[in-house]
């Protein structure tokens, strides 16, 4: 079995760095940067499990569903912008990113939303690649960037002047920002102007995560 020294864990894992030695590895395509293992979650987040084996216990139950999907093993990787459910409490959370940490936000809004990190064509079908490593397959074309809203039927939100964004990464990560205006560099990543109440700054479009009518503050 994999295993994560707890003193060299992201500093955004909410557990105790001088107690135990290790708290188990992520798994899965989320970086490790951008999320906690399942077990982490259960344990030190919410305090629904004190051991490992009552994580295992929970998630072996199908109590715990992350974007619709239940979650089958406690090494899986709950990451930014995730909506993960209780089953038993019927409680919801929104995982949204801030400085050097996560915030799991309860929320009423479990929809799931990915934003569109890359694209191929597989017949008349578009493969969409999301920012959370999952795939989805459609026949609609969506822009590369573009925030896909997954209810009864799926919504977009795309980062464009005029729309609202979250930050996903560095030191403004989790401030909600309107985007002010778009900027390509050619061959360099492409940038956007946005303000927040606090400032107007340039960022690059990577950071952003459209996010449509979400429930996000």
């Amino acid at each position: 079995m994999s295993h994560q020294k707890r003193l060299s864990a992201p500093k955004h894992y909410p557990v105790d760095r001088k107690g135990l030695t290790y708290t188990t590895t992520a798994e899965g395509s989320t970086s490790p940067d951008q999320g906690i293992t399942a077990v982490v979650f259960l344990r030190e987040v919410l305090g629904y499990a004190e051991t490992k084996k009552e994580a295992k216990q929970i998630v072996r139950n199908g109590k715990l569903v992350r974007n619709g999907a239940t979650i089958g093993d406690v090494r899986d990787t709950i990451g930014v912008m995730d909506a993960v459910e209780i089953t038993e409490t019927d409680e919801s959370f929104r995982v949204l990113p801030r400085s050097e940490s996560l915030e799991f936000r309860e929320t009423g809004d479990s929809r799931r939303a990915a934003k569109i990190t890359g694209k191929k064509v597989e017949g008349e079908a578009f493969i969409y690649s999301f920012h959370n490593g999952e795939n989805y397959r459609s026949e609609k074309e969506y822009s590369t960037g573009t925030t896909l809203i997954f209810d009864d039927e799926v919504s977009s939100a795309e980062i464009a002047d005029g729309e609202v964004v979250i930050i996903l990464d560095g030191k403004h990560a989790g401030k909600i920002a309107d985007v002010n205006s778009l900027h390509g560099r050619g061959m360099r990543p492409d940038t956007a102007i946005v303000s927040t109440d606090e400032s107007e700054f340039e960022i690059r479009q990577d950071k952003l995560f459209a996010v449509g009518d979400l429930e996000v503050e």
